[in-house]
């Protein structure tokens, strides 16, 4: 079992990078790079001046998190195999990023075609705003999403299985404790950091917690594949205590919340 304060350090600050690359890298570049700006620079959100853009603009804006999520989660996964073995703590770090960031596109898929909103949603402002008829496209997106994010599920835990020694149920309880820790890290910075944002409990009902709790809710159940991966030799995934990985996460997480949580407008 590793370390808890550093698994909860290396939790949260994955939880942050990646909401920060789906919104500012995302978003936000997005609606620079096309010729707008942005209103305001939310930790759970990005408003763009929609009216310097066309509607294609509009769409691209909206499309730009989840696409940067992809990249985000294919850039980790590429990396991971490139980690020497003795940095246990980066590879967690790296393993938890690309799949919030695949769990986080994929879910948004199933959560806009459910409640009709969000990036990828037929509302205004999404990337599907207008498609017709709308009941077909959201059936579409949940079709889309709940297909995606069991591939993502399979596919992160491929990814871990080398690296989470011993065999059985045992095995499997042990990655369930250690995946459930960071799921709970996570959801507790989300919602500490959305209750900051000055729209009210609005902002974490539809993002914060939704992005957390259902986004990345996979972490909870997905270590079951571990029962059809080969058994690895070895104590499991462990990591020593880290006060640099401590120091680096808490002043990066409080920085993100304190900057954007309140909202920043440029």
């Amino acid at each position: 079992m590793p370390d808890k304060l550093t698994l909860m350090a290396i939790s949260a600050l994955a939880y942050v990078v990646a909401v920060a690359l789906h919104e500012h890298l995302g978003h936000a570049s997005a609606c620079v790079l096309l010729g707008s700006h942005p209103t305001e620079l939310g930790a759970f959100y990005v408003n763009c001046d929609d009216s310097r853009l066309s509607a294609l603009g509009v769409r691209a804006v909206a499309l730009a998190g989840p696409f940067v999520s992809v990249l985000t989660g294919i850039a980790s996964f590429l990396v991971l195999p490139r980690l020497p073995s003795q940095a246990s703590r980066a590879f967690y770090f790296t393993w938890l990023l690309g799949s919030i960031a695949l769990m986080d596109a994929a879910g948004y898929a199933a959560f806009s075609g459910v409640a009709g909103i969000g990036d990828l949603g037929v509302g205004e402002g999404g990337a599907l705003d207008g498609a017709a008829p709308q009941w077909l496209w959201r059936i579409a997106l949940i079709a889309v999403g709940v297909v995606s994010y069991g591939q993502v599920m399979a596919l992160s835990v491929r990814r871990i299985a080398p690296r989470v020694g011993g065999a059985g149920t045992a095995r499997i309880r042990a990655a369930r404790g250690i995946a459930l820790i960071s799921y709970l890290t996570g959801a507790a910075v989300y919602l500490a950091i959305g209750l900051l944002n000055p729209h009210g409990l609005l902002i974490v009902a539809v993002s914060a917690l939704p992005a957390s709790l259902g986004g990345t809710s996979g972490l909870l159940w997905m270590m079951l594949g571990l029962a059809r991966e080969p058994p690895v030799p070895g104590s499991g995934l462990y990591f020593a205590r880290s006060w640099g990985w401590i120091v680096v996460a808490s002043v990066i997480t409080l920085g993100y919340a304190v900057f954007l949580g309140p909202t920043w407008r440029p």
